[in-house]
């Protein structure tokens, strides 16, 4: 099983998007076992899969006593779309910071002995968490399990300027979990700029690993919005055209990724 995070410290670069549509499209296109941890306490991830954070999530997991991993697998729900299935967030993880993992109040350890509870009894082929804007004890906890790193990144000044902190995060991580790398960077919210072509390239020419950029398109935006207000579907995710199969003029970045 590969344990893969979505990860960047800065909000609004579509950290919960790529999560759910990874988790969509390897479910639906290429018939995968998923599971999807929301590690984010906005929750937005739980939401859109119809998650019930009262029949367990991650903050119980995280402060719950060890039990190499037991109560975090039985935490597990099904979630309302096939082959997806779901470690729910919880709004009780902001109250979870790095202090308390350094006071024993938090359990770092807790997602890597799920992972390999279910890996052993081959339950699922990937895991995919989706962290917080933040690095706190639940994005800890993600990258001590995981075996890798997605960044999804909007091509602007201000995500530029913290991927120098972000990755330094990631290597400090690599001390405890030394299997740790980054997979890649996804830039999202793509559009036919000169300042976004040059900051792309400026990301490729530093040698960070890069996948197709997603692009942006207001109908896009606008149609998740509406689908909201009615109730949510599968079609409010801004890579629907890929998850359903249909053809797209841009490379999909999963199919990068799991190859």
């Amino acid at each position: 099983m590969r344990t893969t995070v979505i990860l960047n410290l800065k909000g609004g670069v579509a950290k919960t998007a790529t999560a759910v549509n990874m988790a969509a499209i390897l479910a639906r296109g290429y018939r995968k076992r998923i599971l999807l941890v929301d590690a984010d306490s906005q929750c937005n991830a739980t939401e859109f899969f119809g998650g019930d954070p009262n029949k367990g999530n991650l903050a119980d997991v995280l402060r719950h006593e060890a039990d190499e991993g037991l109560f975090a697998a039985a935490s597990i729900q099904t979630s309302n779309f096939l082959g997806v299935d779901l470690l729910c967030g919880s709004d009780e993880l902001m109250a979870l910071d790095l202090t308390k993992v350094e006071l024993q109040g938090v359990r770092a350890l807790v997602l890597r002995e799920m992972v390999q509870q279910l890996a052993a009894k081959d339950q699922y082929d990937y895991c995919i968490v989706d962290c917080p804007p933040a690095f706190n004890a639940a994005s800890t906890a993600a990258l001590i399990a995981a075996d890798d790193v997605v960044i999804p990144i909007k091509l602007d000044a201000f995500a530029l300027w913290g991927m120098g902190n972000l990755m330094r995060q990631i290597t400090n991580m690599r001390k405890i979990n030394p299997s740790l790398r980054l997979s890649g960077c996804l830039p999202t919210m793509w559009y036919n700029s000169p300042l976004i072509v040059e900051a792309e390239k400026t990301l490729r020419d530093s040698g960070l690993l890069m996948y197709p950029h997603i692009r942006h398109r207001e109908r896009t935006r606008m149609q998740s919005w509406i689908n909201w207000s009615h109730g949510g579907s599968f079609k409010t995710t801004r890579w629907t055209n890929w998850s359903s199969g249909k053809k797209s003029r841009t490379t999909n970045p999963t199919s990068c990724w799991i190859s």
